[in-house]
């Protein structure tokens, strides 16, 4: 068995972050952003694509197998905007920290 101590220590710098830090921080929020947007695209494929064979599997009409179609809907931190790093909720509004 090990032992830990937990200690507070100060914290490193109580400056504010420089320009390029504020720009590195934008860029990978939105490559973050990106990532999510080609998942969530990804599988939105996936279920259409099961959609359309649950159709045939049900032997529709190749026409009505075409026409049939989903939506995924995201919920959660998703549905509040709140699901990158560095967002909180706080009284039914999403903010930076």
């Amino acid at each position: 068995y090990f032992i830990f101590s937990h200690r507070i220590t100060s914290p490193i710098s109580l400056a504010p972050p420089k320009d390029i830090d504020c720009i590195h921080t934008q860029k990978l929020v939105e490559e973050e952003l990106n990532h999510r947007l080609v998942v969530l695209g990804k599988l939105n494929n996936l279920v259409k694509e099961w959609i359309s064979e649950l159709g045939e599997s049900k032997n529709l009409p190749p026409s009505a197998v075409a026409n049939v179609g989903g939506k995924i809907f995201t919920c959660g931190s998703y549905r509040l905007e709140i699901h990158s790093k560095g967002k909180l909720l706080f009284s039914g509004h999403n903010s930076n920290i």
